[in-house]
């Protein structure tokens, strides 16, 4: 995906979230304890309509678009949505380790094991790898795996 197109579709997703903005559900996150800059409250299923509205058509660029999403670690709604794009057959066992070490909360924890991480063939692996970990959204994340297999 050229650098150009990417972040014009970035402006756009961004976009999107200010629309759909929902104040009194971002406010509960925030005194639920979400520790993030830019929380807009959406719901999953508005989530989930982004994905589909926003999902590129090659699962090159969808996974492109999708890391770039999950490195905006300030931004609820752009982490969730990267879960929704990201192809798990472009996932490695690496990335997906990386991906659970690097999750924020326990909801961005659950929406990676429910829409990604379980997907992987080497999920039992990954839920191995992050249960052995000192780590207590390791731990968490290896749970909701399981969880959800």
């Amino acid at each position: 995906m050229e650098r150009s197109n990417q972040t014009d579709i970035l402006a756009a997703i961004r976009k999107e979230f200010f629309a759909l903005r929902n104040g009194m559900i971002a406010d509960t996150l925030r005194k639920g304890g979400l520790e993030q800059k830019y929380i807009f409250g959406l719901q999953l299923p508005q989530i989930k309509d982004l994905a589909l509205r926003f999902a590129p058509e090659n699962d090159e660029n969808a996974s492109e678009l999708a890391r770039s999403l999950w490195s905006d670690k300030e931004c609820r709604e752009a982490r969730i949505l990267a879960c929704h794009l990201m192809p798990p057959t472009l996932m490695t066992k690496e990335e997906a380790l990386n991906w659970a070490g690097d999750s924020t909360s326990r909801e961005e924890s659950d929406i990676l094991a429910f829409r990604l991480l379980r997907h992987l063939p080497f999920a039992e692996k990954i839920a191995e790898e992050l249960e052995a970990s000192d780590s207590h959204i390791n731990k968490y994340t290896a749970t909701a795996i399981r969880r959800f297999f």
